[in-house]
């Protein structure tokens, strides 16, 4: 993934992220950092990935290589401190997230809070052919996404509420300690929005390869610990 100009690298060969503060948690223990790491996995490559087509809530499972790619992320993230793991609960995120975890003797908490945009119609097809049925659409959510709601499924919005009460849980649990977690494309660009504190259309014009990682750290005091869960959805399993 490309850094923003003049962005530091971290230890991880990730673009250094902007500190932002988070609510100290009741569960931290006193020997704990006030500050609470996150490490942001996109998934390993799936055939659909391959083939340029959106997968969205479709559960599409790794490829060969995507399987390789989650070995190779569990000995990269082998020497981090990582106190959880969590997922989304589509296998291409869950199956990434398994060897980090076993690799740590943790389980993986699977939260579909941090589940992929349901990209409804389009799932399946690839940007060419969504452009044939829906060209105006799809020419609105290239210049303006934010306000385009994808046939027969989600908003941007409605995706941003839900990941952000999923952090905010993540928050208030694991404060003062590293925590991976293992998502998609606009889950994570949701946490770097909020995180890094740039613009959520900005956060998402950059998209992450499959099984990169990057870091961002929230010390102590953030509002996202505030951020109610109004979707109704489900909780981590």
């Amino acid at each position: 993934m490309a850094p923003h100009p003049g962005a530091e690298r971290d230890s991880l060969g990730g673009p250094a992220r902007r500190h932002v503060m988070a609510k100290a948690s009741p569960l931290a223990t006193g020997s704990a950092s006030p500050s609470t790491c996150l490490l942001l996995v996109r998934h390993g490559e799936t055939e659909w990935n391959r083939l340029g087509r959106y997968q969205g809530s479709v559960d599409v499972p790794l490829n060969a290589d995507g399987h390789r790619q989650a070995v190779a992320l569990a000995a990269q993230l082998q020497g981090e401190p990582i106190d959880a793991v969590y997922s989304s609960t589509l296998r291409r995120a869950y199956d990434t997230a398994l060897p980090i975890a076993a690799s740590h003797g943790l389980q993986v908490v699977r939260d579909p809070r941090l589940n992929e945009i349901n990209q409804g119609e389009w799932e399946g097809l690839r940007p060419a052919e969504i452009v044939l049925h829906w060209a105006e659409l799809h020419e609105q959510w290239e210049r303006e996404p934010l306000a385009v709601r994808l046939p027969g499924g989600e908003t941007l919005e409605e995706v941003r509420v839900r990941v952000l009460a999923a952090l905010a849980d993540v928050v208030l649990a694991w404060t003062g300690h590293t925590v991976c977690i293992v998502a998609h494309k606009v889950s994570l660009s949701t946490i770097k929005s909020y995180a890094c504190d740039i613009p959520f259309a900005e956060a998402l014009r950059v998209m992450p390869p499959n099984a990169s990682i990057d870091r961002v750290t929230l010390p102590a005091g953030d509002p996202v610990a505030a951020v109610q869960d109004v979707s109704g959805g489900p909780r981590p399993a």
